[in-house]
């Protein structure tokens, strides 16, 4: 009698290379989206921090719309190059800038120094016409995007010049000579160093869920 031969009746294999491929690919996708979302993430949080800061610290601040000053603070403060300082990452470009002008006008585009310096940063004539290479009018002067736009190139060029945030900050005040000369006004570096780090704290106690903070437009 021949023999039977008994097959062993295969079980189907599970598509796990299909699966894993399919797997890889929505990784992949949703890191994607998660990365390309974070600049516009972080550029909300950023604004609407500044925003939220101005309306509670200075509410009677109302010659300038604070969402458009929060939008071009962020935009301009992305600009301060502290990757060119020896202390640069002691501070957060968003905060620096916000600092300065606070301590510089108290968000007043209208003010002006005894000495003539003018807008939101402080910025002499002849250093704007400078650096924006012709005579800027009053009102191209104190006009808080040109004002701030040409503030942070000078804000640069003494960090530039001078190798440090703090140097650069003191040299902003009272300019480059003065510095190397006297060291120039600590007081000033202690007080923009002050705000600076409570934006920061302000940001931070603004992220926890008990603190409601107004949100701007896409």
């Amino acid at each position: 009698m021949a023999k039977k031969v008994l097959q062993c009746q295969k079980s189907p294999r599970f598509p796990w290379r299909p699966l894993a491929l399919f797997v890889g690919f929505a990784g992949i996708a949703l890191t994607a989206g998660w990365v390309s979302a974070y600049p516009r993430w972080q550029r909300h949080a950023s604004e609407n921090g500044i925003y939220a800061y101005l309306n509670e610290k200075f509410p009677e601040k109302r010659s300038i719309d604070p969402q458009e000053l929060a939008r071009i603070l962020y935009q301009e403060a992305r600009k301060i190059r502290l990757e060119q300082a020896g202390d640069g990452r002691r501070f957060d470009r968003t905060a620096l800038l916000l600092a300065i002008i606070q301590v510089e006008s108290e968000f007043n585009p209208r003010a002006r120094s005894l000495v003539g310096a003018r807008g939101l940063m402080q910025l002499m004539p002849a250093t704007a016409a400078i650096l924006s290479g012709r005579n800027l009018a009053v009102h191209e002067l104190t006009d808080a995007h040109t004002n701030i736009v040409l503030g942070v190139q000078y804000l640069n060029a003494m960090i530039q010049e001078m190798g440090e945030v703090h140097k650069a900050l003191l040299a902003y005040n009272a300019g480059p000579a003065a510095v190397r000369r006297y060291g120039g006004v600590n007081s000033y570096y202690e007080h923009v160093l002050r705000v600076h780090d409570q934006f920061l704290e302000f940001c931070r106690q603004s992220r926890r869920p008990s603190f409601t903070i107004a949100r701007l437009r896409s």
